[in-house]
């Protein structure tokens, strides 16, 4: 069987379009990663949007889209970049097990976790606006953050790799480890344009897979993984 590549944003900005405009929320969160290196500390943050929207079609609920893009650590020394993706789809998990959500930021768990925000319920719009006036930098594990993903070459997609959590040195480099990770609600503007400079090759590959193919059909980490792993903003489309 032949799958199509998720569309996430595109998906769930059509779905929007089709329903009607409903009321809709948002919240901006932080994402700050600091690791060692042999040279120093490398640090850097993203900051993505999540908005919240009722619908009533095909039923009655409430829809989500991401809008920004992953996370991009250069290492320096000629290591590979560490990348963590704007979507947790390699490991998925389930129930009160889940940190970061399949396809809309920061679990409801996690949230709750670090700000007392009860995100569950009819009333989540109203929940998610408490949420979005909410400050503070709290950290976080590794094991919180979604997919973390490098390259062998950026310049070449197909060579995507998985970084595990638990060992950087494996496909970072030696002497490279975690300093830091926080995470916190932010009305900083959503972070543009890193992404696409350093992997210039995304817009060629929108609707295709990393190895690209057009559909999901190979047991591969490329061809599990498209663009929108990495950037959701609805522009890539437009500068293919």
């Amino acid at each position: 069987m032949r799958f199509a590549p998720l569309r996430l944003g595109a998906l769930a900005l059509l779905a929007f379009c089709l329903a009607g405009c409903g009321k809709s929320e948002s919240y901006r969160y932080k994402l700050t990663v600091e690791v060692n290196t042999p040279e120093g500390v490398k640090r850097t943050s993203n900051v993505v949007e999540v908005q919240f929207s009722s619908v009533s079609v095909p039923a009655r609920g409430v829809m989500h889209e991401l809008n920004g893009e992953a996370l991009y650590l250069d290492l320096g020394g000629g290591r590979r970049p560490l990348i963590v993706s704007i979507v947790n789809r390699l490991h998925p998990r389930y129930g009160n097990d889940v940190r970061w959500s399949r396809d809309g930021g920061p679990s409801e768990s996690l949230l709750s976790e670090l700000y007392g925000a009860q995100l569950k319920g009819d009333d989540l719009l109203e929940k998610i606006s408490s949420l979005s006036a909410k400050r503070g930098s709290h950290e976080i594990r590794p094991d919180d953050l979604p997919d973390l993903l490098t390259f062998g070459d950026v310049n070449v997609p197909s060579s995507v790799m998985e970084v595990d959590r638990h060992n950087l040195p494996a496909s970072l480099g030696q002497n490279v480890s975690w300093a830091k990770v926080t995470l916190e609600v932010t009305d900083e503007p959503v972070t543009k344009g890193v992404v696409k400079a350093k992997l210039p090759w995304l817009a060629a590959y929108y609707g295709k897979m990393l190895d690209g193919d057009h559909y999901q059909n190979k047991n591969t980490l490329a061809n599990s993984l498209s663009t929108a792993d990495f950037h959701q903003s609805g522009d890539l489309k437009g500068n293919k």
